[in-house]
Order: C-alpha cells, then sequence, then structure tokens
C-alpha cells in the first residue's frame, strides 16, 4: 500500500502558524483619555468583553433619564433619589428596583445577584471631601454575566446626596 504525501498535512512549526494574532478593540474606555503611542487609535480602548461590559454597566447605572441624546429612557435614574437618602429604607429599595429595571431593559444579558448600600460618615472618611450638607453614598452590585462565564464581579459606584 502506497502512502501519497499530498494529504499528510502541515509543520506546526510552519511560519505561517507563527503569526499573533491582533486584538481588535472593542470599545471605547470612559472617561475619555488619550491613547498611549504603543496602540492605535486616538483614545483607549477596551479589547476584552468583560472590561467593556463592566464599563457600560457602570455608566448605565451613572446615567439619568433624559441625558442620553435619542434614548431618553436609558440610565438607572440614581440621582433623582439624592435627597431621598434620610428615609434609608427607601431609598436602597428604590434604588434595587431603579437598577434592575434598568439591567433588564438595557443589559438583560446581565444578571444581578446582590446589592449593598453603604452610607459614609464625614467622621469616619476625614480624607475625602464632603461637601456640606451632603452625604457619600457607596452602591456595590454584584452581578454574572453566564454567557461569558463571569461570575460574582462586583461594581462599586459613588453618589453624593442630600443628608
Amino acid at each position: 500500500m502506497a502512502i501519497s504525501f499530498k494529504n499528510v498535512g502541515f509543520n506546526s512549526q510552519d511560519r505561517r502558524f507563527n503569526k499573533k494574532a491582533t486584538l481588535l478593540p472593542i470599545g471605547i474606555k470612559t472617561p475619555l483619555s488619550l491613547a498611549s503611542a504603543d496602540r492605535d487609535g486616538l483614545f483607549e480602548m477596551h479589547y476584552e468583553p468583560s472590561t467593556q461590559i463592566h464599563d457600560n454597566l457602570r455608566n448605565l447605572l451613572l446615567t439619568n433619564s433624559g441625558e442620553r441624546l435619542g434614548r431618553f429612557n436609558y440610565g438607572a435614574n440614581l440621582r433623582s433619589l439624592n435627597f431621598d437618602y434620610s428615609a434609608s429604607e427607601e431609598f436602597e429599595q428604590e434604588a434595587a428596583i431603579r437598577i434592575q429595571t434598568a439591567v433588564e431593559q438595557s443589559m438583560p444579558f446581565i444578571e444581578l445577584e446582590e446589592m449593598e448600600v453603604k452610607g459614609i460618615d464625614r467622621d469616619i472618611s476625614k480624607n475625602i471631601n464632603i461637601p456640606p450638607g451632603m452625604a457619600m453614598v457607596e452602591i456595590t452590585v454584584k452581578y454574572n454575566i453566564p454567557k461569558i462565564k463571569i461570575v460574582g464581579k462586583l461594581l462599586q459606584v459613588i453618589l453624593y446626596v442630600g443628608g
């Protein structure tokens, strides 16, 4: 039986298999910053889906209704809760409802797991400059992205609210 070398295969050391894949940018990092010299483009970019989704979720939570041109209902609208912080229980409940509604509308591929709201006092954090008459609230959201196998990712958002 004769063996034909026509369809045997290729050597894995062949130079056509040693090309390095160049990653293409997915989206622009926010806040905007100029790109370094080693990357192409004007602004810093995201090259991994998980970091782009994290950035988009942060922007979704910090955006209020009417701020995004052409998409009036985009955003969690948390800033309108600023002066409801004194009624802490209602603040947490309303913030959770707004975050869940915004994520379901704009990013339905994200599964929200839990949310924690923590007020930061002026006395506890002397090194943080909090404006007079305001309080600082830290909202931590734990989420999953099942389609790309991201589990237990944390996002912290800081709001200044009327104290």
